[in-house]
């Protein structure tokens, strides 16, 4: 088995489980569904969740080719979403709670962005 972190996707034997296990799921295709209306805020945070839980490079059950244009996609929705006198931000009254979720769900979409970079960097064949 080849380690080369402690998080529970780390391994060869994790990747492949989650390969496994997402096997016949078309997230890329779920994810493009998504975020066509730049309106669609519940499936826009839906499909944002999913990637940032599982929008790893040995984790991602998708194209990884495609996985940085999700992410940045991702991070630019949910930006538009809590900008001043935004639609969204009129139908939850400019719920700071709501905004801060929001500001969260992004700060987790640009560490995913950052990590897979981070991770191709260190990748001898990358």
């Amino acid at each position: 088995m080849g380690a080369w972190g402690t998080a529970p996707w780390h391994t060869d034997g994790a990747a492949d489980w989650f390969g496994a296990a997402f096997a016949g799921a078309d997230l890329d295709a779920r994810i493009d569904e998504a975020f066509e209306y730049d309106d669609d805020y519940d499936r826009i945070r839906a499909a944002c969740y999913l990637l940032a839980v599982l929008g790893r490079s040995t984790v991602w059950p998708g194209d990884l080719e495609r996985l940085d244009g999700h992410l940045e996609r991702g991070i630019d929705l949910l930006t538009e979403m809590i900008e001043p006198d935004s639609d969204f931000r009129d139908l939850w009254d400019d719920d700071p709670e709501v905004v801060e979720a929001v500001r969260s769900e992004i700060a987790e979409l640009e560490d995913r962005f950052e990590e897979d970079d981070d991770a191709e960097d260190d990748d001898p064949e990358g």
